[in-house]
């Protein structure tokens, strides 16, 4: 069951107030509707759906195996940093992801003590196609911005993640890890 505009705070009174929430309406109501169209708009590859099932994969791993589909080659404390996670946590993330056989882990042939994570011969071309065509409308809003809109659309995405880890009871700052995301079920099983 979505958003509806019942569900949000009514205006405060003030000119400046009513625009700022007929805008935050709008966009809430866009926001909740576009993320579901994205996750929904592309069924996973095979091997991707497959691995889910067999291993029990759920939301955290998607976004883990996400970020190294968008970073490409990195080490785990790298994509811990990027994930906002613990180093254990990420590691244990890669290690299921690993099993599953979606991530490849390797010693950094520069640091031993380093372990770069990335796709999976056998199926990185197919997630990382997958990603591409889930994200295309993102690049393509993109695309189609001015660069200084588009560089304020950015930097808007930027201010809504910096405060939805605020309200989490997080912080915003890169090198403090979050807490392990509470995990829910995904309808209809698929990939966020």
């Amino acid at each position: 069951m979505g958003l509806t505009a019942n569900d949000l705070p009514a205006p405060d009174g003030d000119a400046a107030s009513v625009e700022i929430d007929a805008q935050f309406k709008r966009l809430a109501m866009s926001l909740t509707q576009t993320l579901r169209s994205l996750a929904a708009g592309v069924a996973p590859p095979a091997a991707l759906l497959a691995a889910r099932q067999e291993h029990l994969l759920q939301r955290r791993h998607m976004l883990t195996l996400l970020t190294v589909t968008l970073a490409g080659p990195l080490s785990v404390s790298e994509l811990a940093s990027q994930l906002r996670l613990s180093l254990s946590t990420t590691s244990a993330l890669v290690g299921e992801l690993s099993r599953a056989g979606l991530l490849e882990r390797h010693e950094d042939d520069r640091d031993r003590r380093r372990t770069i994570v990335r796709l999976d011969g056998r199926h990185g071309g197919e997630i990382t196609a997958w990603a591409q065509t889930v994200l295309a409308p993102l690049r393509h809003t993109l695309e189609l911005l001015p660069p200084a809109d588009r560089a304020q659309f950015v930097r808007g995405w930027e201010l809504l993640h910096e405060q939805a880890l605020l309200a989490a009871g997080r912080r915003a700052a890169p090198s403090e890890p979050e807490p392990e995301p509470a995990l829910a079920a995904e309808p209809g099983g698929q990939c966020a």
